[in-house]
């Protein structure tokens, strides 16, 4: 997983053409916008998603926990949307097996045409996808369960998130990890935007709202293009922000035996985070951060 430093917005306000301004206005374009032919969720997984950085993570901190010699072979996506992770976990290791879990029906499906259908028909019987609730337990226990892009945000409340937890536990082997990732620093806590141009489109993450007395943030993924077409809102996320310390006091109150975070280096020549994730019991904080906490069985 790469992190990206946010970026503060420029403020002022739009001027807006008066009429009869012909600058001002915007010439239709002959046939369908770069917008209109583009796959949001294509867009998501190139923007977003490093399923073998990931699992490579996965791996690290697997190893740091039970050694070296043991492996870990089955795997469980939670809130797994097109399963790209769980897909490229079976493509590891042929002795690797995985389910994806999510409520929405839409990127299950447009996961198994895009993302099952590269797998070979092997690698396909070693994959299950369910479309339900990650709250609901789950045969058979699985040696991790990772639930990424900060999606467990979705639980607002305490009891909400322990619910979660506790079942999560509960589907474990008896050494079995659970990992999940976290944002934070002072730019996580106000309203931004922050641009990252790719090849082909540029994508805004957007922070519209963040509420200090609840802990709710609101925001948005956009998607833009080089005709000047735009996918405004293709993503939108009604999130509570939790922190490193309730995470972990709520996997030990879950009964997680020990819990870890895995705090993010810097590359001295662009000062961004390089990708390299090491357990730390303090760190220095940030504008902007990701880390990711694990919880042991």
């Amino acid at each position: 997983m790469a992190k990206d430093k946010h970026k503060k917005p420029k403020k002022g306000k739009d001027k807006k053409p008066k009429k009869g301004d012909k600058k001002g206005k915007d010439k239709k374009p002959k046939g369908p916008t770069q917008a209109d032919l583009a796959d949001r969720y294509a867009l998501y997984q190139r923007a977003v998603q490093e399923p073998d950085a990931d699992i490579d993570f996965f791996l690290q901190a697997y190893a740091e926990v039970y050694g070296k010699e043991r492996k870990p072979h089955t795997f469980r996506e939670d809130f797994c949307a097109a399963a790209n992770t769980a897909c490229h976990w079976v493509k590891r290791d042929p002795a690797n097996k995985a389910w994806g879990v999510d409520l929405d029906p839409e990127p299950l499906e447009w996961g198994r045409k895009h993302n099952v259908s590269q797998l070979n028909a092997e690698q396909q019987s070693r994959l299950t996808l369910i479309e339900g609730d990650v709250r609901v337990k789950r045969a058979p226990r699985v040696d991790i369960t990772a639930a990424q892009n900060f999606s467990y945000y979705c639980f607002k409340t305490r009891a909400e998130l322990l619910a979660y937890f506790k079942v999560v536990r509960s589907g474990l082997t008896e050494h079995g990890m659970f990992v999940v990732d976290v944002f934070g620093g002072p730019e996580a806590q106000t309203a931004m935007d922050e641009d990252t141009k790719h090849d082909g489109f540029t994508y805004t993450w957007d922070q519209e709202r963040y509420d200090p007395i609840s802990g709710e943030i609101l925001c948005h993924i956009h998607f833009s293009f080089k005709d000047k077409s735009e996918i405004k809102r293709a993503f939108t996320y009604d999130w509570r922000q939790w922190t490193i310390p309730e995470v972990r006091e709520l996997l030990a109150e879950a009964g997680f035996s020990e819990s870890h975070a895995y705090w993010e280096g810097t590359d001295e020549e662009t000062e961004e985070g390089n990708g390299e994730f090491t357990r730390q019991a303090t760190a220095e904080n940030e504008d902007a951060w990701i880390a990711y906490v694990i919880g042991v069985r």
